[in-house]
């Protein structure tokens, strides 16, 4: 349905042509009828795109945001119904459950499905797919754009290119058993679904969007060929440090950087800086720094040599993660669960991701001082 902005600058623009008629027009009293009958039909649309908006409006006030048909009904509703009507579950059961894309909302007024926490995956651009998704992505590039000066010149010349890669679907997935009497109980459910399966598919799906090596699934994006690298300066601290990385993207890529993904202990060095006195730098505003916004995501904790607790600036838009259907539970029974009265829950969703930007992603492997194991 179209706004009512829209449908009221389409009635505007009907009564211009109304008043535009000639007044000699051979079937001007034809063309009358027919645009008033349009403008009816619209004043009509009109009307019933005011009710709804009114209707959207006070669900957005009362819920306390923005209400979409995935955050209608909570976690444990779209999986397992009602709890009034639950009877329980049996082998064989499998529902679909939908995470709205998007940063996290902690207002406890909004239904539960909404308040999840959100990794570095749910951060980027989202979309739909139905199998592997082939694309292109940028490598070297110069932007040359420049003003045309005259007619018998030649325009500027920018330079793009662009390799053909392909974005293979991969499942995500992982199971806990549960008592047999826990699947007969709504809330144990709920709180299992929402606090451990769902929790857990939203941190793998992270980690395999950073630091995945699956050739056959998903590459993360910091092993991807041409994904920027920073080496942290001796001098500098960690909030140097991601201050650099966000000129580096830009210069480098043209995106202007919007989040910087890090390991919690990051976080907690840019909350413990102090100054020469002693006193605390308070350098964070809310989840921010240098205006980008936070992403605590410990899939960037890699440990070789050294524990290394790194920092990725990014601009959102550098990569997509496809979602080919919501994500699943699934209850079932193996070895012998049965026995034992005893079922597995199952977690599984199917994802791709296609870095098509690389250059709008700097990885700084070593953002605070690595520590020996």
């Amino acid at each position: 349905m179209k706004t009512s902005i829209q449908i009221y600058n389409r009635i505007q623009a009907l009564r211009k042509d109304q008043a535009a008629v000639p007044s000699d027009a051979e079937n001007r009293e034809e063309q009358l009828f027919t645009i008033q009958g349009q403008i009816a039909e619209a004043e009509l649309q009109l009307a019933e795109s005011l009710e709804a908006e009114d209707k959207a409006r006070a669900a957005f006030q009362t819920a306390g945001g923005l209400v979409t048909a995935s955050t209608v009904l909570s976690m444990g509703e779209q999986a397992f119904g009602p709890r009034a009507e639950f009877k329980g579950l049996e082998p064989g059961f499998r529902a679909a459950i939908t995470i709205p894309a998007g940063p996290g909302i902690t207002d406890p007024s909004f239904p539960a499905a909404l308040d999840y926490p959100r990794g570095f995956a749910e951060t980027l651009m989202q979309a739909p797919t139905d199998g592997a998704v082939t694309f292109l992505r940028r490598g070297t590039n110069t932007n040359a754009a420049a003003q045309w000066k005259d007619a018998d010149g030649a325009k500027a010349e920018s330079s793009y290119v662009y390799t053909e890669a392909t974005a293979p679907l991969t499942w995500i997935a992982h199971h806990t058993p549960i008592a047999k009497t826990e699947a007969s109980d709504w809330g144990q459910l709920d709180a299992i679904v929402r606090g451990e399966m769902m929790v857990g598919l939203s941190q793998a799906k992270s980690r395999a969007a950073l630091v995945g090596t699956n050739a056959a699934g998903i590459v993360g994006v910091i092993n991807t060929v041409d994904c920027l690298t920073y080496t942290k300066k001796e001098a500098d601290n960690v909030y140097d440090t991601i201050r650099r990385q966000a000129t580096y993207v830009y210069l480098t890529s043209g995106f202007m950087p919007t989040h910087v993904a890090m390991t919690s202990a990051v976080k907690e060095e840019l909350d413990l800086l102090k100054g020469d006195d002693g006193h605390y730098l308070a350098i964070n505003i809310g989840d921010h720094v240098w205006g980008l916004q936070i992403v605590i995501d410990n899939g960037l904790l890699v440990t070789d040599t050294h524990v290394r607790n790194g920092t990725v600036v990014y601009s959102p838009i550098g990569a997509t993660w496809y979602t080919k259907e919501a994500d699943n539970v699934e209850i079932g029974l193996v070895n012998d669960q049965f026995t034992k009265n005893a079922y597995t829950l199952l977690a599984e969703g199917r994802n791709a991701m296609a870095v098509k930007y690389p250059d709008a992603f700097c990885y700084c492997q070593d953002a605070i001082n690595a520590v020996l194991v």
